[in-house]
């Protein structure tokens, strides 16, 4: 029965002592879907419709109770804001569209609590455009064993030592100007491609808006099949002809080797200027799985993402998963294929979330199982939550309130990966507006002037506990806010609200 709400609010300022748990509890989860150029900027469009379009997307991902967006930002070779390095891209008009769509999407984010990844295509460097490395360095582009250029589907080669500077370069100019929040690698790996693939009809090549992950089945067949393929996995510097590079047993050792080397150093470089952002790749789904002849990251185009996340060289592991369609069946993947052989990073509290092809679900005409996938999933202890393919195919069905209610029925924030130092405590007072509406007000610790995120806390006993206590409201940066709680005076619960809030650093470690 439905009773007049009727309760007392006890304020209660508390200092949190260290809690540095490492499991997925209920209140620490990630959660985002990828966002693609197209779907946040239009050359036809103005400046404030652009605008109002990004607002929107982060507005969508705050009504599904996200706590991230993977936010593309350079696609082919080109870029999506201010680079002293490449040109504007097509979605932009080839020009500066009259904002830096990065620095807008970064402030606004924050505005809502929001982390932002920063998606950055690696090695895919298809555009023509002039300034870009097609055109400036074309004996940059992979070569097959005859020594012929790609002439689609252009692909810098990893095992270049110049492009993997240039690469570490590029990315590093983001880092140092922008507040990201992580830097996301896509096609972070050797192509998928061989010779056949350039002597497709015009009409059947895929153009620079090529999305990773989603193949023709004709080059999957190719790249599984016994027989082998005269692919671009060579360079100018690494011919063919001259044999396995020196120091290397298999031209299989040195393909990996050259992309964990890009990955090494491109983390060893942010560790050294903005050590919270967390570095994350965009890994095939499958790892092993199939072997030499099945389609994977690590036989078939040579990435080692199971060796970066156990060695550190990322925080943050988030596969493509998009092979699955139910939760039972990337469950069972996930324990035969990435779970063995990932338990250092594990072991080590590094975050690993799953990407659901929400796209599949969709012409499949399965969308429904989005809540079997995240319920199955969560029963795996070391999965830290989810990033769905993609912003479009959620706001095709909408999907953003229903989450929201449902399997992201709760705000969450982030877990920590690692304990940097504990902030200091905010303070907190209450107003109340009238029986049904408090206005809780969070100030900084004296004298703090860096961002932080701030958590507010609603608990219904006496003991305050940051891992399981309801999130009512999550912010960001260094300044006093306010939240304002209401009720509708029909919840179930008599007894006494508390509230307590607490500060996290860039690094999630909470006071």
């Amino acid at each position: 029965m439905n009773k007049k709400l009727h309760f007392k609010i006890i304020l209660t300022l508390f200092l949190i002592l260290a809690c540095f748990i490492k499991a997925q509890t209920n209140n620490q989860e990630f959660r985002a879907t990828w966002v693609i150029t197209w779907e946040y900027i239009s050359s036809g469009s103005t400046v404030e419709v652009n605008k109002a379009r990004i607002r929107e997307i982060l507005d969508n991902h705050k009504k599904a109770n996200m706590t991230s967006v993977l936010f593309q930002i350079r696609q082919s070779g080109t870029a999506y804001y201010q680079s002293s390095y490449e040109p504007w891209g097509y979605y932009a008009g080839y020009t500066y569209p009259g904002f830096d769509p990065l620095q807008y999407a970064i402030e606004e984010a924050h505005k809502r609590g929001l982390e932002l990844h920063a998606w950055f295509n690696t090695f895919s460097v298809s555009s023509s455009q002039p300034g870009t490395i097609p055109v400036e360095h074309p004996e940059w582009i992979c070569r097959d064993q005859n020594g012929n250029p790609m002439s689609s589907y252009k692909a810098a080669s990893p095992g270049l030592q110049a492009v993997r500077d240039y690469t570490v370069n590029v990315a590093m100019e983001i880092v140092r100007n922008y507040d990201i929040d992580g830097l996301h690698l896509d096609y972070v790996r050797w192509n998928e491609y061989d010779t056949d693939d350039m002597l497709r009809p015009a009409s059947e090549k895929e153009q620079e808006t090529k999305l990773d992950g989603i193949f023709l089945d004709n080059t999957i067949n190719k790249l599984t099949s016994p027989e082998s393929t005269n692919r671009f996995l060579y360079d100018v510097e690494h011919p063919y002809s001259a044999g396995v590079p020196a120091g290397f047993s298999t031209w299989e050792d040195w393909w990996r080797w050259s992309v964990t080397e890009f990955v090494k150093a491109l983390h060893d470089s942010i560790q050294t200027v903005k050590p919270w952002v967390r570095l994350s790749p965009a890994a095939l789904g499958k790892y092993m799985s199939g072997g030499a002849s099945g389609w994977n990251g690590y036989y078939v185009v040579y990435q080692d993402a199971a060796l970066w996340f156990n060695q550190g060289y990322v925080e943050q592991l988030t596969p493509m998963h998009y092979h699955w369609l139910t939760g039972d069946e990337m469950f069972n993947a996930l324990t035969a294929d990435w779970e063995p052989n990932i338990q250092q990073g594990i072991q080590a509290g590094r975050l690993y979330s799953c990407g659901p092809a929400s796209y599949r679900l969709d012409e499949n005409n399965v969308w429904s199982n989005h809540v079997g996938i995240v319920n199955r999933m969560r029963d795996k202890t070391w999965v830290d939550g989810f990033q769905f393919f993609s912003y479009g195919s959620w706001k095709g069905y909408d999907y953003w309130d229903e989450a929201g209610s449902t399997f992201f029925g709760k705000k969450v924030k982030v877990r920590d990966i690692n304990l940097v130092s504990q902030p200091d405590s905010p303070s907190i007072s209450l107003n109340q507006i009238d029986s049904l509406n408090y206005e809780i007000v969070v100030t900084p610790p004296a004298g703090s002037i860096d961002n932080h995120w701030f958590a507010i806390y609603r608990s219904e006993d006496d003991v305050f506990n940051v891992d399981d206590d309801m999130i009512v409201d999550i912010r960001f940066g260094n300044s006093q806010f306010s939240f304002v709680d209401s009720y509708s005076g029909l919840q179930n619960y008599n007894g006494t609200y508390k509230y307590y809030a607490t500060a996290l650093n860039r690094y999630w470690n909470e006071s």
